[in-house]
């Protein structure tokens, strides 16, 4: 593979530039400068709680800029890749707003019955037995079964709350069916993301916290990918890792990424 300079940057939110109610310290300056570089800038979240609107005044708020354009959500992805199999179809939505707003902004059509032909299951802090019950029988009954992310478990200003795959997981297990996933680590979570900056992979970084989600992404679609300690993994986490899934650099926070970036494209003019 010929190397080539970064020409764009798909940010990892919660571990990586935020961490709860604030932003990781040095995140906003480190985005800035690789902004005043040239370089492109997306945002990735497995967070289908929130809008990319949403997600870019948050990240606003914290001095990171953000336009909505720039931010994907698993629940964008969901929404295209629902629409793209079953245009116009019935949808089950096991989420909030935001997950539902995306959609119907896909031309689905919501019920909230087993009639479903497709469950899109996304993060619900409302989860109840009575939705897992509906859920479970639009599957029984036929209905695709889609995940925004399988999330164990998601990082926040002291310590962790349970993710979506805890739901999920409910209802795989109760309907022994396996889920289409679209968040990270997938395939068409880091095609969504290569395709939104229209660059190579191979121009490409994708920085974040977590080796199963934000690196298994990066691998998945040849980019290169940076883990960041400031999250979920650790050091001992990469040295567990089979070869082929582990990150290309380790970097403590990303802080560090602009100074590795100028120095990966030293090397390159040398």
């Amino acid at each position: 593979m010929t190397v080539r300079p970064f020409r764009g940057v798909v940010f990892d939110l919660d571990g990586c530039l935020v961490k709860g109610p604030h932003a990781i310290p040095g995140a906003p300056e480190a985005v800035s400068r690789i902004r005043a570089g040239s370089v492109a800038v997306r945002y990735f979240t497995n967070d289908s709680s929130k809008t990319p609107a949403d997600m870019a005044r948050r990240l606003n708020g914290h001095g990171i800029e953000a336009q909505p354009g720039e931010v994907l959500t698993s629940a964008v992805v969901a929404a295209r890749y629902a629409s793209g199999e079953h245009p116009g179809g019935r949808v089950l939505a096991v989420g909030g707003k935001a997950l539902r707003e995306s959609l119907e902004e896909a031309g689905l059509k919501l019920v909230d019955d087993a009639s479903a032909e497709v469950v899109v299951v996304g993060r619900d802090i409302e989860f109840s037995y009575g939705k897992l019950e509906t859920a479970c029988r639009a599957i029984w009954g036929g209905a695709a079964f889609i995940a925004t992310n399988r999330d164990r478990r998601v990082p926040v200003d002291d310590g962790f709350v349970p993710g979506t795959g805890a739901i999920v997981s409910a209802i795989a297990w109760a309907t022994n069916r396996r889920p289409k996933v679209m968040g990270k680590p997938s395939v068409l979570a880091g095609r969504a993301a290569i395709e939104s900056l229209d660059l190579d992979p191979a121009e490409v970084v994708i920085v974040g916290d977590s080796l199963d989600q934000d690196i298994r992404m990066g691998k998945a679609v040849g980019a290169t990918a940076v883990l960041v300690l400031s999250g979920a993994s650790t050091l001992a986490d990469v040295a567990r890792t089979q070869a082929r899934y582990r990150p290309d650099a380790v970097l403590p926070d990303v802080c560090a990424l602009p100074e590795w970036i100028d120095q990966r494209l030293e090397n390159l003019g040398r």
